[in-house]
C-alpha cells in the first residue's frame, strides 16, 4: 500500500523536475534574446517575446506597454550602453501562505546578471509556463563596479580547515567509546557559529547565527550572490577538547 502511495507521487515529482529543468534551458537562452532585441533593435521587435495572448494579458493595453517597454531600454540604454554580456542566475518558482509572497500560477521568476566593461545590473523575468513567454520585466536599481572574485575563492579556500577539521572530530567521535554519537555528529555538522560572512559586492558582515554545514558555506551564482559563509567550529572545538580531557 505504501509503495502504490509513494510511486505516483515520485513520478510527479520526477516528471515536475524535469520540466522545469527544461523550461529552465529555454528561459536562460529567451531571456539573453530578448535583452539582445530590446537594446540593439527596438520595442516593436521585442514584443512577440510576451505573452500577449495568455489569459493575464488580456486587459494590457499594448501603447501603455510599449511606453514602459521604451523606459525600461532607455534605463538600460542611458545606464549601461547596448553592448552587454548576460550571465543566467537562477530560475525559481516561489510558493508561500502569504498570497502577495507567491508567484502567479503556472510562472516562473528568471534573474538575469547583465555587464558592461565597468558595472553590472539585474533584471527579474517573469514567464508563463504555457507560452513560454514572458508576462512582466523588473530592473532591480542596482548598478554596482565589477568586483574582484579573487579574495573570495583565497577566504574559502583558507577556510577549508573548518570543515576538515570538524571531520577530524567526527571521526575522533567513531572511534571513541562515547554513548550516542550520532547526537555529537548532529552537534558537530550544525552549531557553527558565530559566523562571518564575505560578499564580493558588500564585503564582510557577521551574524551570531546561520546555518553553515560543517562550518562552511560557499555561492558563486551572480556578484550578488557570491557569498563565503564561515561558522566559528564550537561543537567541533568542544568535542576535541571533551576528547582530550577523557584520554587523559
Amino acid at each position: 500500500m505504501k509503495l502504490k502511495f509513494i510511486l505516483p507521487l515520485l513520478t510527479i515529482f520526477l516528471l515536475s523536475s524535469c520540466n522545469f529543468i527544461n523550461n529552465t534551458i529555454e528561459y536562460n537562452d529567451s531571456s539573453k534574446e530578448f535583452m539582445n532585441t530590446i537594446l540593439k533593435q527596438n520595442v516593436d521587435k521585442s514584443l512577440p517575446y510576451f505573452a500577449l495572448e495568455s489569459e493575464a494579458a488580456k486587459n494590457v493595453d499594448i501603447n501603455q506597454m510599449k511606453n514602459g517597454l521604451e523606459e525600461f531600454r532607455t534605463t538600460i540604454l542611458n545606464q549601461f550602453g547596448a553592448d552587454l554580456e548576460y550571465e543566467f542566475i537562477a530560475a525559481n518558482k516561489q510558493f508561500s501562505t502569504v498570497a502577495k509572497n507567491s508567484n502567479p500560477k503556472n510562472t516562473t521568476v528568471v534573474t538575469l546578471q547583465f555587464e558592461n566593461e565597468t558595472n553590472f545590473g539585474v533584471v527579474e523575468m517573469l514567464y508563463d509556463d504555457n507560452s513560454k513567454k514572458l508576462l512582466n520585466i523588473n530592473v532591480l536599481d542596482i548598478k554596482e563596479p565589477i568586483p574582484n572574485t579573487s579574495l573570495l575563492y583565497i577566504i574559502g579556500f583558507i577556510s577549508l580547515i573548518i570543515p576538515i577539521f570538524n571531520i577530524y572530530v567526527i571521526n575522533k567521535i567513531r572511534k571513541s567509546n562515547l554513548s550516542r554519537k550520532w547526537l555529537k555528529y548532529i552537534a558537530v555538522v550544525i552549531f557553527n557559529f558565530p559566523t562571518l560572512i564575505y560578499n564580493v559586492v558588500s564585503g564582510f558582515g557577521f551574524k551570531i547565527f546561520q546555518f553553515t554545514f560543517l562550518g562552511l558555506g560557499l555561492q558563486n551564482t551572480g556578484y550578488l550572490n557570491s557569498v563565503v559563509t564561515i561558522g566559528i567550529p564550537i561543537a567541533g572545538i568542544y568535542w576535541f577538547w571533551k576528547l582530550k580531557d577523557i584520554k587523559k
